[in-house]
């Protein structure tokens, strides 16, 4: 399996969006250059203040004294002061500040003990500055360094997270690959051992127990991997037609030759019919419920309605129903059915809804489900509406 730290590119362009969003502009840092002098002048005696700060904590100390070359830890920490004010957050910068955040999860470092590092940090450039500049000039140099912090511990939690993130999805997709195979060849074997067995043979409800759990497993599998890549891909937003797309979910469904069509309504609304959002996503959103909505089904007149309008004032939302005649919901706590491996059914793996979740979290929409008493259940899709 890769390293998912070491395949995981920069993202330079979101970091350039977190500093304007911060407010730091370009005439800003050019405001600190005049000062470059006067804050490298200050880099080592930052690295033995916040040396000593953290061998003053027990859990600091550990983590300091394991590093075993001699002056690493300070020239570190020195460079790091001395980078932060002279080079314009330049993408050497925020590379460096990237590769950080992932560092530190690469030692396990605890979350905590970094941002209380950037507190340091603050505290410590506060009592200089305010010391040794002018207080007219202080007041605006430290509303500025109090920008670039904020920035770097933004930067650097957000690698934390993406690299977190991305080692557990690299584990977890690495699990269900391994099992995947060895899982197909046994369910593969039972099947050929089915063949050439009599009915009557009392091995053959063994065999057809095994088929079951072989078909169980790989269903869990596969859908263990759409969870993760739901999950981990970036929407791409562009102008679906709602109707177009439930059609081809629907000839996904009934193409398979495991579903009779039921009776259905499909009722879309003129002004719901587009909606901005990712098509991976709404197919996978959509082909959860309605598949949920066919395994559900029961009663002599099986029928499934599903309809689209636009609903509230600007920001207007859109909203997607879709109903089935099944056997109304009796779990008390909604959001379990939403578990990954909580299922209803006999054969169900506990990943439908969580990736149909997912999907519509990935479009800023939600989801839920309702119980229509004596009658069936109602899922109810809000998907936002850009002007």
């Amino acid at each position: 399996m890769n390293d998912p730290m070491a395949t995981t590119e920069i993202p330079y362009k979101k970091l350039q969006t977190f500093r304007l969003r911060l407010g730091i502009r370009e005439g800003e840092l050019k405001e600190l250059e005049p000062l470059k002098e006067f804050f490298a002048g200050h880099k080592d005696r930052f690295a033995h203040y916040f040396y000593d700060y953290f061998m003053a904590i027990p859990e600091g100390r550990l983590i300091i004294e394991h590093e075993h070359r001699s002056g690493y830890l300070l020239e570190a920490w020195a460079n790091w002061f001395e980078a932060l004010f002279s080079s314009g957050l330049d993408e050497n910068f925020l590379g460096y500040l990237w590769k950080v955040g992932m560092k530190h999860v690469e030692i396990k470092l605890d979350k905590r003990f970094s941002n209380m590092g950037f507190s340091v940090v603050r505290q410590f450039c506060q009592e200089f500055v305010l010391s040794e500049l002018p207080p007219d000039i202080a007041v605006n140099v430290l509303r500025l360094v109090d920008k670039l912090i904020d920035f770097c511990l933004l930067v650097e939690t957000d690698a934390y997270v993406e690299s977190t993130t991305r080692c557990d999805i690299e584990i977890i997709k690495g699990i269900a690959d391994r099992i995947r195979n060895p899982v197909t060849i046994i369910g593969g074997n039972i099947n050929r051992l089915m063949r050439h067995a009599d009915n009557n043979d009392p091995a053959y409800p063994v065999y057809e127990f095994i088929s079951a759990q072989s078909i169980k497993c790989e269903r869990l599998v596969r859908d263990i991997k759409t969870y993760m890549e739901v999950f981990e891909r970036e929407p791409h937003l562009e102008k679906i037609h709602l109707g177009s797309l439930l059609e081809e979910v629907m000839g996904f469904l009934f193409g398979q030759g495991k579903y009779v069509r039921p009776r259905m309504e499909i009722d879309i609304e003129p002004a719901a019919s587009y909606i901005l959002a990712d098509a991976l996503d709404l197919k996978a959103l959509f082909g959860h419920l309605l598949e949920n909505s066919l395994e559900a089904l029961a009663g002599g007149d099986p029928y499934i309605r599903v309809l689209s309008k636009i609903e509230g004032a600007p920001p207007h939302s859109l909203i997607v129903e879709i109903f089935n005649t099944g056997v109304p919901l009796e779990v008390e706590d909604r959001e379990q059915l939403f578990s990954p491996f909580y299922s209803t059914k006999p054969g169900g793996s506990g990943f439908g809804l969580s990736i149909a979740r997912q999907a519509v979290r990935n479009n800023l929409g939600r989801l839920r489900l309702e119980p229509v008493e004596g009658e069936g259940t109602r899922a109810v899709v809000t998907l936002p509406v850009f002007e």
